[in-house]
């Protein structure tokens, strides 16, 4: 019996190895313009300059493969700077909602567990009913109704009246409170966002799962995807004030050092201290102790991307399923009583919260977006999954994400379009590491080419030279190399070696037309890079 804790750790770590992210490919892959997704860069560090934000991360999914990731700036800039990493871990706010808790309602219903028509008091006893103000009229509240934010309850509650009346946390208190609110309109009637809808939701799963909403989202949810980096972390004040984490999270195991190390932080508090793990919601917070259903899940990009990729899929990812096709299709739709009001089952289609879907995607585009600064929105007819992920209430609250959310989402829908060329895989291989390689900068010499080029390997140390960078495939042709420059031109490097002509001349080209397709790489890279020294060898 002494080897049982050693056999059961090992089969954590064998878990999450198998987490596995999604295939990694360039835009052009996937029918995208990685030249067109610039325009999401060139936004998102127009917002780092104007100290909008302190970082972002970056993520598109599309056909079930990450066709864009991408780290910007910082994601901590108080009391120190840490620069931002594509693994970064966020509090996401209020997509806990969908990602989460709405999930976990529809995995209860499709097990036969409750109906979306039960009444929440069937769960909550005490839970009351509409009624009208001469006290004739009544009508119940269903689940539905929490899923849609069609009850009519509060959009929030007050944290620190709460906290002096209940204590922090109290879980049953915040429940009480709701219970017996005022009912701001009759259900169905009207939409108003609410996290109370949320936390009630959260109570529902809890009593008829007969698990905390951590342990189960985690066993049903994120474990059954390989999410391995997503998590609630529960939380509560020291005793000097400070708020700290009661647990640990999931993926500690797995990480080197202090785990808090991956998380974005959020807010500076007044005692100088900087939340960090401890969701920044403050119902999630102080009332439900950073297990909460309208908040407190953390995560990364490429955990949501496989979400994300799951949805897209009926419900299942690499052989594991969370919900049916159908759940899923329910899940995405406004219902028919409330067709006029926005809100699906657990997401945004059309309300005025939905603005971060952008112009040009689909009209059954469907989303949601986090206080911290986080968004998700997926497109099902284009197969289309746009993730920003952006501390902006760190280190101070106080910015707006709404417009930035939509030029993302505009840059995007617009760079889907048939790609007129398609290279090798090696290409695009190639392609990836140079994406993921710092920018050429106007200090730098660039080899571009074919396999003369890349089988230099270190051009540094073969010319016994500083900043040569080796930019050539293996296979190359004149238009992979064009269809590359967005890469190389925009540092206007100082000098470039341009290697081009000798594998076209096997695609039975004429000399004229390769001749012609060479003049126009040269003339481009005059035009947008004329300070750069070009030699050309062909």
């Amino acid at each position: 019996m002494k080897l049982l804790p050693s056999f059961f750790f090992f089969v954590l770590l064998a878990l999450q190895a198998n987490a596995q992210s999604l295939q990694r490919v360039a835009p052009e892959q996937v029918g995208m313009d990685s030249r067109h997704l610039l325009y999401a860069d060139e936004a998102i560090e127009t917002a780092i300059a104007n100290k909008d934000i302190p970082g972002a991360v970056l993520a598109v999914v599309r056909n079930g493969k990450m066709a864009y990731l991408k780290a910007y700036g910082n994601k901590r800039v108080y009391p120190n700077t840490e620069p931002m990493t594509v693994n970064t871990i966020f509090d996401m706010a209020s997509c806990s909602k969908p990602m989460s808790t709405a999930i976990c309602t529809h995995i209860l219903a499709e097990r036969g567990k409750l109906r979306l028509l039960d009444p929440v008091s069937l769960y909550i006893p005490e839970f009351k009913s509409w009624m009208s103000e001469d006290g004739k009229g009544k009508k119940i509240i269903r689940i539905a109704d929490l899923l849609t934010h069609t009850s009519g309850l509060p959009p929030y509650a007050p944290t620190s009246e709460l906290e002096k009346q209940y204590g922090s946390p109290s879980p049953d208190g915040m429940i009480e409170y709701i219970a017996n609110c005022h009912r701001d309109f009759k259900p169905q009637t009207d939409f108003q966002y609410s996290c109370l809808n949320y936390i009630t939701l959260q109570r529902i799963i809890e009593t008829v799962s007969g698990q905390s909403l951590r342990d189960f989202a985690r066993e049903n949810l994120f474990d059954v995807l390989g999410m391995a980096h997503t998590d609630y972390l529960p939380c509560k004040r020291d005793k000097d004030g400070k708020w700290i984490n009661t647990a640990d999270a999931h993926w500690t195991t797995s990480t080197e050092g202090d785990w808090h190390s991956l998380i974005a932080p959020t807010e500076k508090q007044s005692d100088g201290s900087v939340l960090c793990g401890q969701v920044h919601d403050p119902l999630a917070r102080v009332m439900n102790g950073g297990i909460s259903g309208n908040a407190g899940v953390f995560s990364c990009a490429e955990d949501i991307a496989v979400l994300c990729a799951a949805l897209q899929n009926g419900g299942e990812w690499n052989g594991h399923r969370i919900l049916s096709p159908l759940g899923v299709k329910a899940m995405r739709t406004v219902p028919r009583a409330t067709a006029t009001l926005g809100r699906t089952l657990g997401w945004d289609n059309f309300t005025a919260y939905a603005s971060n879907n952008g112009d040009y995607f689909g009209p059954n585009t469907y989303g949601h977006t986090g206080y911290t600064g986080t968004s998700i929105i997926i497109d099902p007819d284009n197969d289309t999954s746009v993730i920003l992920l952006v501390n902006a209430v760190h280190p101070e609250d106080g910015h707006s994400m709404v417009r930035l959310r939509s030029l993302i989402a505009n840059v995007v829908a617009a760079s889907i379009y048939p790609t007129p060329r398609i290279y090798t895989d090696h290409y695009y291989k190639r392609f990836l590491q140079f994406m993921d390689e710092p920018a050429i900068t106007s200090k730098d010499i660039v080899m571009v080419g074919n396999s003369l080029t890349e089988g230099g390997g270190n051009w540094n140390t073969r010319l016994n030279k500083k900043n040569i960078r080796n930019r050539g495939i293996i296979g190359d042709e004149v238009m992979g190399i064009y269809d590359r420059l967005h890469q190389i031109l925009p540092g206007h490097p100082k000098k470039l070696f341009l290697l081009a002509g000798v594998n076209d001349i096997s695609h039975d080209l004429t000399a004229d037309s390769i001749v012609s397709m060479i003049r126009m790489t040269v003339e481009r890279i005059q035009r947008e890079s004329p300070d750069t020294k070009l030699y050309l060898q062909s």
